[in-house]
């Protein structure tokens, strides 16, 4: 006797389920695919609005120092050297009126004056021979600052051709360059970059001249 086979169901029959299992799957499924991509969305919505934010800030920024700069009126290599190049030091004595040696053997020259010269070249040696008005340019110096500690200020460059540190000198919170000039004992010269204190020196020296202080006392009022 012939075996009975099992009944197979048709082929129509067959696909069909695979085809509502298939649908069925994708519908299921949407929810999530759906959800992630909203996600994904967001998450990128909220970096972009970060990255505004972060650029509004910086531009604002930006602003604000442009604005600064402005209102001082101040080059920003003349700044970052004033606050960068301050120091106190100890003035072991007055080379002349706008020179000193420091108590590690340093010597600063003043920077924005001129006072005479105490000493002139002759041949291959220095001699002394001062000019008018350089020996009281130079006793004021050591009375100013001689053996007192004193603070020392930068401008955009820090030495001369001859290695001598520049400075702006304070002792007590008075401005040595000047003093001098202020009293006619130092006229104003100017050498750029280093022109920090410039309009202020050349207002000194015109008020010493209109007095007939010092430098200036042969001279009589400036017309």
């Amino acid at each position: 006797m012939n075996a009975r086979r099992p009944h197979s169901p048709p082929l129509g029959a067959g696909l069909g389920r695979i085809r509502s299992w298939l649908y069925s799957s994708r519908i299921e499924d949407a929810p999530q695919e759906a959800a992630g991509s909203f996600n994904a969305t967001a998450t990128t919505s909220r970096r972009v609005a970060g990255l505004r934010r972060h650029a509004r800030s910086a531009l604002w920024l930006a602003a604000g120092v442009l604005l600064y700069a402005a209102w001082t009126h101040v080059p920003w290599a003349h700044r970052a050297a004033g606050s960068a190049g301050v120091e106190e030091a100890l003035v072991s004595r007055a080379i002349d009126g706008d020179t000193i040696e420091l108590a590690d053997g340093e010597r600063v020259r003043y920077i924005g004056i001129d006072t005479p010269e105490l000493y002139r070249r002759s041949g291959s040696e220095w001699v002394y021979r001062p000019q008018p008005h350089a020996e009281q340019a130079w006793t004021f110096n050591r009375r100013a600052v001689e053996g007192r500690t004193v603070r020392l200020e930068s401008d955009v460059e820090r030495r001369d051709r001859f290695q001598r540190r520049l400075a702006y000198v304070y002792r007590d919170g008075r401005l040595v360059n000047a003093d001098l000039v202020e009293q006619g004992l130092a006229s104003a010269m100017t050498i750029p970059p280093n022109t920090q204190h410039a309009d202020l020196f050349r207002r000194l020296e015109r008020e010493a001249r209109d007095a007939g202080r010092g430098l200036w006392a042969t001279e009589g009022a400036s017309p």
